[in-house]
């Protein structure tokens, strides 16, 4: 099965970022100096990562580990949703919120296994 141009675009960038001499900020200005189309897919592309890394931070911060590219990447994405609330956007497809249902919503009652008189104790035979 072939990869599509997105995937290989994705794994070029990723081994580039790998680099010790790749310099983000060429790479940013390059990608900013573009038509407007093409900063819009950008812009779309920066969103849909913003969006997953802040899954990815949402995990790892219950671990107890992150790092500050993660924290960013969670800010911007709350203010990418607030963004969201206020105005419309028709032309870009940024990634929907992420809700996340509660499977069971009634309490869920626990059993008693074992004793079930607290003050009788069954190894008490008198």
């Amino acid at each position: 099965m072939s990869k599509t141009q997105e995937t290989k675009l994705a794994e070029q960038l990723a081994n580039l970022a790998d680099d010790h001499w790749f310099n983000p900020a060429i790479f940013g200005r390059y990608l900013a100096e573009q038509p407007l189309y093409t900063v819009d897919r950008i812009m779309e592309m920066v969103s849909y990562i913003i969006s997953e890394q802040a899954k990815v931070y949402e995990l790892l911060r219950l671990k107890g580990t992150s790092s500050e590219g993660l924290l960013l990447a969670n800010e911007l994405n709350e203010c990418i949703k607030a963004y969201q609330e206020v105005n419309v956007i028709s032309n870009l497809k940024l990634p929907k919120p992420t809700v996340y249902n509660i499977k069971r919503e009634v309490k869920v009652e626990p059993r008693v296994f074992g004793y079930t008189d607290e003050y009788k104790n069954p190894f008490d035979q008198v």
